[in-house]
């Protein structure tokens, strides 16, 4: 499994939209992930807060790590997002935690807080897995 989890590690480090976004992966492992995003100009809308497309970026990455954390391909096969709060600053950490897994599909929620804790946004998304990476 070691292996797996090093070739994970360079799947995840070769993502580059989330490398041209500033997302860091924290931790990964068993159905769980963290990584983080500091707002920047760059990721704010034209009323000054977050773009949501930031938000669901880094959702979606933490996602990735969580559903490809078992040694299988795993690929978006569903998602949404809900924006609770804009902030323009500051450093955001997205939690994504396994609901479910099965033969084919499985389930994942994120949590985005930020600094103080507080849930700006709630993605949900499925994976559809494949073969082994």
């Amino acid at each position: 499994m070691e292996g797996k989890i090093k070739k994970l590690e360079q799947l995840l480090r070769n993502d580059r939209f989330a490398n041209h976004n500033n997302i860091r992966l924290i931790s990964f492992g068993n159905g769980e992930a963290v990584a983080e995003l500091t707002v920047s100009e760059m990721h704010l809308n034209g009323v000054d807060i977050i773009h949501g497309g930031a938000l669901f970026t880094l959702a979606d990455f933490a996602f990735a790590a969580a559903s490809n954390s078992h040694g299988r391909i795993a690929v978006a096969s569903n998602a949404s997002i809900n924006f609770f709060k804009g902030v323009s600053s500051g450093k955001l950490t997205a939690k994504a935690k396994e609901l479910n897994s099965g033969k084919t599909l499985s389930t994942y929620t994120v949590e985005i807080a930020d600094e103080k804790n507080s849930i700006i946004a709630f993605f949900s998304g499925t994976a559809f897995l494949k073969g082994e990476y």
